[in-house]
């Protein structure tokens, strides 16, 4: 190309650029949206119709690498990152590093690469003026999903079924010729779970993405969410506001987690039939937060005159006498409803399999109640799970190293791996430990661990610190290793990171906003959050053979991107 028609090129593009800033609201929009001309670039493959991906999505790749100043390897994780940019740039799949590399040397001329590069720095500029670049990507429009051979309605189909088999056992126990029908009810509580927002704020963009001719008020959505909490007929709905008493408690958290472990039941029947879970499985264990703000405190102004005060860090505080018993936490710090969940890790599909509400006793409660015992959640965790596979290995955290959890874990029969809390720098002082031929690993082995009158056998294997360097982490497991298969053991933790992902996909993407103190609201709108996870990840699953892409353990689709699909086919038929 001369340098006259290279010039007229770059110009073309960047007013295009300039046009399509005032229509898209970032840089990767714009460029999936550039009209390039055939004969602005020429490929160097000698027989095109035959390379792995089209021309003019390559362009757009190079376009948006230049334009953000990529290297290759930061272009390749953006490209497989959050918002799938392959996909809006109309890429079969992400390519390679080396890929791009390769894509970059033999298809471009150099005159080619000088030229996208004169663009990209043009279209940086342009965009930039109009603040239309960011540290993120913008989540993928349904629309874009058509371009990567899968279609809306497969797309719509995948999530249709998950969510069938995920929310269909829930029930209000309401009258059968209620005004509105179940379905419409958990519906929209999905579509709140999914679009991050309260019961009132959303209810017209709901009655548009439904099909239903009239869809409930926000009060009476949340007076039926209430009632899937109830017990029985017999019991008052106010015995669980708090849901703290033993009695009311089991029923409470009963009463969620029936139809909760209905739905995971029709959900693995999937995901085993298509090879997504292998049996035993590895599980991790572990407690998340759910952030509740308001201060355990009574305001002075609000302080009568016969209110008991306590004192806090020196000072005299008045608890509030309808403050949540469920939330824990530092009173001046961070307070939350607490959560435990045990989920399937390691090489097979995410699916959380258990969930057990934890109490911990705080220090603003005049009469505080007992905490939940690690021991008995990860029991009654274990029990949960084991009703739908069976497990080999549980992972957990520092946090749960306690003998008593150790022991409940041995009786469950599974192999557990548990790094200790503190680690004492002078353990060559330890009897009878095995150190690795060449590793700087070693294995103190048939450490007796006795509970309750039960004895088992534990070891302790003492591996190179990843967070400091000439130090030592301690890890302990119910199995007699060596030092070579402490080794292949303590490589596996690493797996357990994935129920911290879950954590942060679960709170960003399939949490609604609530302020309701009321547990029934909260252990539910919960309990359905890690529903729409395990919906997504099982939508991942069906649509894993349809999306021809090699990630590894990253699904197709994001969360962030599967809210806005899964919204559009709340409704039946939709």
């Amino acid at each position: 190309m001369s340098t006259s028609n290279s010039s007229t090129a770059v110009n073309d593009l960047v007013e295009q650029a300039e046009e399509l800033c005032d229509v898209h609201d970032h840089i990767t929009r714009i460029i999936a949206d550039l009209d390039i001309p055939r004969d602005s670039f020429s490929d160097q493959y000698s027989h095109p119709g035959q390379a792995q991906f089209d021309f003019e999505p390559v362009i757009r790749m190079f376009l948006y690498q230049h334009a953000r100043e990529f290297n290759d390897s930061e272009l390749t994780r953006r490209l497989t990152g959050t918002a799938y940019v392959f996909i809006r740039f109309r890429l079969s799949r992400s390519p390679t590093q080396q890929g791009i590399s390769y894509i970059w040397r033999r298809r471009l001329s150099l005159a080619d690469r000088r030229q996208i590069k004169a663009t990209a720095r043009a279209i940086r500029g342009v965009t930039a003026d109009h603040d239309l670049i960011s540290p993120g990507e913008p989540r993928l429009d349904p629309g874009e999903i058509d371009d990567t051979g899968v279609s809306e309605d497969q797309i719509m189909r995948a999530i249709r079924i998950a969510r069938d088999r995920g929310l269909s056992a829930f029930e209000t126990d309401r009258a059968a010729n209620a005004t509105y029908p179940d379905e419409v009810f958990f519906e929209r509580q999905a579509y709140l779970n999914l679009a991050d927002v309260g019961t009132t704020t959303p209810r017209r963009r709901f009655d548009r993405l439904s099909d239903w001719a009239k869809t409930p008020h926000g009060d009476t959505h949340l007076r039926t969410m209430k009632k899937v909490g109830a017990a029985d007929e017999q019991t008052t709905l106010t015995d669980f506001t708090d849901g703290n008493r033993p009695p009311d408690w089991d029923r409470l958290r009963e009463a969620i987690l029936e139809p909760f472990h209905e739905g995971v039941e029709c959900l693995l029947d999937e995901v085993i039939d298509r090879g997504g879970v292998r049996q035993p499985v590895i599980a991790a264990i572990d407690v998340t937060h759910w952030e509740f703000y308001s201060s355990p405190y009574k305001d002075d102004e609000d302080i009568d005159p016969d209110d008991e005060p306590i004192i806090v860090n020196g000072e005299e505080k008045v608890p509030k006498e309808e403050f949540p018993e469920m939330v824990s936490g530092d009173p001046d710090r961070r307070r939350s409803y607490k959560f435990a969940t045990l989920t399937i890790v390691g090489e097979d599909t995410p699916i959380v399999l258990g969930i057990e509400p934890v109490r911990e006793a705080s220090t603003w409660e005049v009469d505080a109640g007992e905490s939940t015992a690690k021991r008995e959640f990860v029991g009654r965790l274990l029990e949960q799970a084991e009703q739908h596979v069976e497990i080999h290995k549980v992972f957990a955290d520092r946090g749960f190293d306690a003998h008593g959890v150790r022991d409940e874990l041995d009786r469950h029969d599974v192999t557990y791996l548990i790094p200790k809390k503190k680690y004492a720098p002078d353990w060559d002082g330890i009897e009878q430990a095995d150190e690795h031929a060449v590793a700087d690993v070693a294995v103190e082995r048939e450490v007796p661990l006795w509970v309750d009158g039960r004895k088992h056998n534990m070891s302790f294997m003492y591996v190179p610190s990843t967070e400091e360097e000439g130090q030592y982490a301690v890890y302990t497991t119910n199995r007699d290793v060596s030092p070579d298969e402490a080794m292949g053991l303590t490589s596996q933790y690493r797996q357990r990171w994935v129920i911290e992902n879950e954590y942060k996909t679960i709170k960003k993407h399939f949490l609604p906003t609530t302020a309701s103190t009321d547990y029934r609201i909260r252990l539910l709108y919960f309990v359905l959050g890690v529903v729409m996870y395990n919906v997504w990840r099982l939508t991942n699953l069906l649509l894993r053979d349809r999306v021809n892409v090699n990630l590894g353990d990253s699904p197709p689709l994001r969360a962030g991107e599967v809210v806005e699909l899964i919204g559009f086919c709340l409704a039946p038929g939709g």
